[in-house]
């Protein structure tokens, strides 16, 4: 007798694709094998000791309500929807998993400065609609300071303040000035101490020094 013949082997090519891979292949034969029974109180036995398996391998499903409600659930999606059996819980409806989740719309603007972001933007945007000017000041000012440590974070090198002026009154379409004499916050303020620390300790480039061979020669 070949090999062949005495083996049968059958690659998960040839098979038909499993609905819900976690829990394999021998599962999926279960109810596809329960499906087949005809008398329904058998198939409903069936389908309970289906579900018991189901639980044993995944364990953290057995104990709650809710999670064993998921099981049932499991269960119908893997039989294909056509598995008649009395379930505790409303079974699902087939519809609800073809239609797929919404679309997330994506921002139709490009950022204009992507070192700063979006959520800034936002937030100069709405500085600048304030109509007393003293307070558009003073919070533009702050939001300035916001700026300066988010280009920082960008390039911990540095940035000079009429740099960042001179990006907020972009950002805000000369609604928000800051004036020239105001001195914004030291950039050695502004970056986190942790990642000045990790900045400072890392291996700069150069020459190495060698250690001087202090055994004695003979």
């Amino acid at each position: 007798m070949s090999l062949d013949n005495e083996l049968q082997m059958e690659y998960n090519t040839s098979r038909e694709a499993m609905q819900i891979p976690e829990y394999g292949r021998n599962i999926q034969k279960m109810i596809e094998y329960a499906k087949t029974i005809a008398d329904k109180s058998e198939r409903n036995r069936a389908a309970k000791s289906i579900i018991k398996v189901m639980g044993q391998v995944n364990p953290y499903l057995k104990s709650n309500e809710d999670l064993t409600h998921k099981l049932w659930d499991h269960m119908f999606i893997i039989s294909g929807f056509d598995f008649d059996v009395d379930s505790p819980f409303p079974k699902p409806l087939k519809e609800d998993f073809e239609t797929g989740p919404e679309r997330i719309p994506y921002p139709e603007n490009e950022i204009a400065y992507r070192h700063y972001g979006r959520v800034l933007e936002h937030m100069i945007k709405k500085v600048a609609t304030e109509e007393n000017d003293e307070e558009r000041t003073k919070m533009g000012v702050a939001v300035a300071n916001i700026m300066k440590r988010a280009y920082l974070n960008w390039n911990r090198d540095s940035v000079e303040d009429r740099v960042i002026k001179k990006d907020l009154l972009n950002l805000s379409g000369g609604r928000v000035v800051v004036p020239v004499e105001v001195e914004l916050s030291d950039s050695k303020d502004l970056i986190d101490p942790a990642v000045q620390s990790n900045s400072n300790n890392r291996p700069r480039k150069g020459r190495v020094k060698r250690k001087k061979n202090n055994r004695r020669r003979n």
